[in-house]
């Protein structure tokens, strides 16, 4: 009982990806650094960012935005990324 139990808990995890969490980080301190009112939760965005970069259809969106706040020069320029 405790296998499956342990094996149910480990599928339901997202895997945590390393751009991901760099990315909604960069966010998470723009964010709060500009002020700014968007509505924000880092975990969220991770979590969101994990499901999208392991779709086929939606990887690619995922590296583009990821290379759009990587590149930005300023948190105002990371809050204008899609």
């Amino acid at each position: 009982m405790r296998a499956l139990a342990l094996v149910m808990l480990v599928g339901c995890t997202q895997p945590r990806s390393e751009r991901c969490q760099q990315v909604c980080t960069r966010e998470n301190e723009c964010i709060s650094q500009t002020s700014s009112q968007i509505p924000f939760d880092e975990k969220e965005c991770i979590a969101a960012c994990a499901v999208l970069e392991s779709d086929q259809e939606n990887s690619g969106k995922v590296v583009d935005h990821a290379n759009c706040v990587t590149h930005a020069a300023s948190c105002s320029g990371v809050l204008e990324c899609k």
